[in-house]
This record gives structure tokens, C-alpha cells and sequence, in this order.
């Protein structure tokens, strides 16, 4: 399950506690369930994605397996009941944070369902010892491994939300953005395929990076990497360049609005710092992402 919600936040990387108002906001909730380790972030504010015209138009009938999935062990309507979505990783410990109309009658009804209710210090998870739910509250609730719950529920009370390094990053994000991730280093195994298969390798070369993308006009976003040596960061834009000359050679030429789209990315290196610009129009945005998806020949 994590592994799917990440796959999002590196579809548009394709490549690399909050104390102000810059960057994305977190819901106060969500942000002091943040453990004080963590090293990912990955956030979707699903009531801003559903007003975008991109989202209505292109996105708006696709199931997005991250949200489904939330969906599914919580029991309630993604698109009238879930407001935000926040992923938290330390690179051992991943959960689902989320922020939504939860009824009291969730948990009751589960278990009809025949999912197992077992308590670990004054909470309830509804699961078993593989994977669970746990709902903080009638508005927040977690979902992931059983042994990444436990862990989020010792942090509760002590956690100040994102970490120093975490929010330095997550500055480069302007506020209005939908999707964003910020990743301040360590190991991840994205279990990725298709033609993000070799993101897990491009990541590791990244020290810490940050990635955003704003749907209200089409698919905008900015990819940022810093990596720890010269070579390292040549190396990087070497692939990011071959994904994006893979992509381009996808693309039959008679969609033209989706060559314009690879035509019109961008990438810079300076200081060890690589930045990726994207900007597809709105046209293309679907089937942009059917082919960094591998849905497409």
C-alpha cells in the first residue's frame, strides 16, 4: 500500500514541522501525528485536487490506488468524505495519515465485516498482526503495517511534527500545490515497475529533494535533487534526460500536445542541485500519465 501512494509523489518526481506559512499546508492534525524521525513526506490535498479543471475533466473518473485503498479499510466515499491524505515514512515505519468524516459507526461496522479488533494502549485497531486501521478520531485515521501503527501510537504526544530538515524543504512548495513530497535522505524500496523502474537507483543518488505539482491549469510541477558529489549529480540528470527521451519516443507523432508537453521540460544543474520543470498542457495530462504508468505501448 505504501509503496503504491509513493509511486504517485515519484510520478512526478520522475527523477529526486511546518513553523511558517510558507511551503503546503499540513493539517494540524495530521501534522502533530508526524513522528520526529521522519524522513518522507508525501502529501495530497484531495479537496483542492477535485475543484482543479484537470482533476474534473481528465482525472476525476480514474481510481487512484492509494485513495481506493484508504478508501477500502476505512469505509468511506473518497470523493464526499476524505479531505487530505498524508504519507509519513522513516524508511522502516510508512503510514497513511487521513483527514476525513469518519462516523462512529466505522469501527462497529468493520467488524461485521469481519475484520479483527485488537487494542494497543487505549486505541483500537481493526486489522490483524500484516496491516490495520486505527481511527485517531472521528476525523482522523491511519492506516499500514500493524508494526508501523504501533510505532505512530508510541510517537503520539511527543511527536512536533515535521523535523527542521523537513521543513526547510518543503519552502520550495508553494502553498496551492496538490501533490508534494519532501524527502530528507535514507534507503526506500519503491517497488516500482514500467518506465519508473529505475527510480529506486535515481533516488538513492539524491541527498534530499522536494517535488510539487499544481493541476489548476494543467500539470505544473518542479523537481528539486541535491546530491552529494559532482558525479552523482551528473549522473542523475543523465537519467532524468533518459527518461525523458524514453517518454518522447512513446509518444506517436500524431499527439502532438503530448511531444510538446516532453519538448517543454526543462532541467538545470548547478551546485550539485538538480531542478526539473514540468509543464503539461491540460490536454495531455491524461495521457502523460498513462505512460509514465507503463499503461501504454
Amino acid at each position: 500500500m505504501h509503496k503504491q501512494f509513493f509511486l504517485c509523489a515519484v510520478l512526478l518526481f520522475t527523477g529526486c514541522a511546518r513553523k511558517s506559512a510558507v511551503g503546503p499546508k499540513i493539517d494540524l492534525a495530521l501534522e502533530t501525528l508526524v513522528p520526529d524521525d521522519t524522513t518522507l513526506l508525501v502529501g495530497t490535498r484531495l479537496e483542492a485536487l477535485e475543484r482543479t479543471p484537470v482533476y474534473q475533466k481528465y482525472l476525476g473518473g480514474r481510481n487512484f490506488p492509494q485513495i481506493e485503498e484508504f478508501a477500502r479499510q476505512t469505509g468511506l466515499d473518497p470523493k464526499k468524505d476524505l479531505w487530505e491524505l498524508l504519507f509519513v515514512s522513516d524508511g522502516k515505519h510508512n503510514v497513511l495519515l487521513g483527514r476525513g468524516k469518519f462516523a462512529n459507526e466505522m469501527e462497529p461496522r468493520l467488524e461485521k465485516e469481519g475484520v479483527t479488533r485488537f487494542g494497543y494502549k487505549g486505541y483500537n485497531l481493526l486489522g490483524d498482526e500484516k496491516a490495520a486501521v486505527v481511527f485517531i478520531n472521528t476525523t482522523t485515521a491511519a492506516i499500514g503495517p500493524t508494526e508501523s501503527l504501533r510505532f505512530l501510537i508510541d510517537q503520539r504526544g511527543t511527536s512536533k511534527g515535521p523535523s527542521a530538515a523537513l521543513t526547510a524543504l518543503m519552502k520550495n512548495i508553494p502553498p496551492e500545490a496538490q501533490f508534494w513530497a519532501v524527502y530528507a535522505g535514507g534507503a526506500f524500496d519503491l517497488g516500482l515497475g514500467g518506465n519508473l523502474a529505475n527510480v529506486t537507483k535515481l533516488v538513492g543518488s539524491i541527498e534530499s529533494g522536494s517535488v510539487y505539482f499544481d493541476l489548476r491549469t494543467g500539470l505544473n510541477g518542479v523537481a528539486m535533487g541535491d546530491c552529494s558529489t559532482d558525479q552523482s549529480a551528473e549522473d542523475v540528470e543523465g537519467a532524468l534526460k533518459a527518461f525523458i527521451g524514453l517518454g518522447r519516443l512513446n509518444t506517436p507523432p500524431n499527439e502532438k500536445e503530448l511531444l510538446a508537453a516532453f519538448d517543454g521540460m526543462r532541467i538545470t544543474l548547478q551546485d550539485k542541485r538538480i531542478r526539473l520543470y514540468m509543464d503539461v498542457p491540460q490536454d495531455a495530462v491524461d495521457q502523460f500519465i498513462d505512460l509514465w504508468m507503463g499503461r501504454r505501448r
